[in-house]
């Protein structure tokens, strides 16, 4: 009974969550996070009756789905840093290679890994992913939180949200799966219930934080992010110029 209630109040709040979006008009400003919402639900619906009618093929659907889950999972992490950063042109630049290069370093990774096993099991490798994509998720939030807070952003109520609810998600579904690949079998059946009971607490956060359309405000004062940007990026071209001229004076005769 208790995780029948967990499976309807989820997609209750996700419902009500995009409906508010489209009411207040919020889904036009943050459109990959209501994509992840929209994808759960869709995935919450299908696994049921799959679960119900078809249970020898839940195992690898739920696998498979959660693997899309977390790759757009990803696009929050994007979504945040372009709209926190959309002040600083310059940092904003810099986050988006970052971010590119260590979400496609990951992926290839792990499709690596999944490539050279002698023995692919697409659970072990969707696990695996999980943990390690979520992982680099939670870095770069974290990362994200200390930049913002060290040049005091400003953020507003609905970024806000979206940054504690999912950085929240982030952090116990990590724990939750480092602590189940190293217990395997003797992972303890209640913390199976976990992990949703969670979900539904970051569901609330996010029904609380985006029931009303509440942009970043204004920044009076310069934060100096994108003059230290700017500075950071001055003084690397000199030191890749002084290391050109360097090497082209030993290459001569």
């Amino acid at each position: 009974m208790f995780s029948l209630a967990l499976w309807l109040i989820g997609p209750v709040l996700e419902s009500a969550l995009l409906v508010r979006a489209f009411q207040v008009g919020s889904i036009r400003r943050y459109k990959l996070f209501y994509l992840y919402v929209a994808w759960v639900l869709i995935r919450d619906l299908s696994l049921f009756p799959i679960y119900r009618f078809r249970p020898q093929y839940y195992v690898p659907v739920y696998w498979y789905s959660e693997f899309c889950s977390v790759l757009i999972g990803c696009g929050i992490v994007w979504e945040v840093y372009r709209l926190t950063l959309s002040r600083y042109p310059g940092a904003a630049q810099m986050a988006r290679n970052v971010l590119t290069f260590v979400f496609v370093l990951s992926v290839s990774r792990i499709l690596a890994n999944a490539w050279n096993a002698a023995n692919w099991l697409p659970a072990k490798t969707a696990f695996d992913a999980e943990r390690d994509l979520r992982t680099v998720q939670i870095a770069v939030l974290l990362g994200l939180v200390a930049l913002l807070g060290y040049y005091a952003v400003p953020m507003g109520r609905n970024l806000k949200g979206i940054i504690a609810g999912y950085g929240f998600f982030l952090a116990t579904t990590v724990s939750h799966l480092s602590v189940r690949g190293s217990l395997g079998q003797a992972f303890p059946e209640f913390w199976q219930h976990l992990q949703p009971a969670v979900y539904i607490a970051v569901l609330l956060v996010w029904v609380g934080a985006l029931w009303r359309y509440a942009p970043a405000p204004e920044s009076d004062a310069d934060s100096g992010l994108e003059d230290d940007y700017q500075s950071l990026l001055a003084a690397t071209r000199r030191r890749l110029g002084a290391a050109a001229a360097y090497v082209g004076r030993s290459a001569r005769p």
